[in-house]
């Protein structure tokens, strides 16, 4: 059986706040916009533990949040479909296109 020794700075707390689920990666400002007919669910669900949900004048919400794990965001947000705009980060908004035109290549055949 091998041992280590924990690091004692370590924070468990910390290290999962820099994720999006399980992916460590260099954290990226997120910024995601929820229409009207899904404001009320997305204002009310918790995508990462230091979001912040603002309801615009329109009645859509925007929701905004720091972290890494891009691949597992595009995940999430296949769920919500077109009830959702990825504002930022522009590599978010890549790769769910690209997701989604791999999904309909594939389902296309």
């Amino acid at each position: 059986m091998e041992r280590f020794k924990r690091d004692p700075a370590f924070d468990l707390q910390n290290y999962a706040k820099r994720s999006f689920g399980t992916f460590q990666e260099k954290p990226v400002e997120v910024v995601l916009r929820f229409n009207v007919d899904a404001a009320r669910d997305a204002a009310a669900f918790l995508c990462h533990p230091k979001q912040t949900a603002t309801e615009n004048e329109d009645g859509s919400v925007t929701v905004r949040f720091k972290a890494g794990g891009i691949e597992e965001m595009c995940w999430h947000l296949m769920t919500w479909g077109e009830s959702v705009t990825v504002k930022k980060p522009a590599r978010l908004r890549r790769r769910l296109v690209e997701m989604g035109s791999s999904l309909v290549a594939h389902h296309s055949a």
